[in-house]
């Protein structure tokens, strides 16, 4: 069962269409040191695809999005208004990343996929809504520079 806490960071949980969308967010709610590196304000939606196909062809088979706010976050179903980002994730790399247990260690699993993609063991990509330099600001770079995406956002 959910506690207090974790239920008021999932915003309509019952609404997301698949159970591994829930799942998903239910992790991300009890690491929310994930985000911690993001300004306060920062929003980016999670586009869950089953195939490389459907991330072609834009038809993920659920949306969420993550707002970091103050010393916690905020998880909505749907796509942001004015969202960053989007982290487009193959389901298959879901499954692996909410089995792990730290930000570093959930971080390095995304850089795996998205340095390694594969379509059976997982890939994640980068849609940017933003200047990259903007987003890099924000405190995405942090992350990615954990990730191994890229080498040190700081030179960028």
């Amino acid at each position: 069962m959910l506690d207090e806490k974790l239920k008021n960071q999932i915003i309509d949980k019952e609404v997301y269409k698949t159970k591994i969308a829930k799942k998903y967010t239910i992790f991300l709610a009890q690491y929310p040191e994930i985000f911690s590196d993001l300004i306060s304000g920062s929003i980016f939606d999670f586009g869950l695809y089953d195939s490389i196909e459907t991330y072609y062809k834009e038809s993920p088979v659920d949306m969420f999005n993550v707002l970091r706010k103050g010393n916690g976050i905020e998880i909505k179903p749907g796509g942001a208004v004015d969202s960053d980002l989007q982290l487009a994730l193959s389901v298959s790399a879901v499954k692996k990343l909410i089995q792990t247990k730290s930000k570093v260690e959930y971080a390095e699993l995304c850089g795996s996929f998205y340095n390694d993609p594969d379509d059976e063991k997982g890939w994640i990509d980068f849609v940017l809504y933003k200047r990259s330099q903007t987003i890099i600001n924000m405190g995405y770079g942090k992350f990615a520079q954990t990730a191994g995406i890229i080498e040190d956002y700081n030179s960028i």
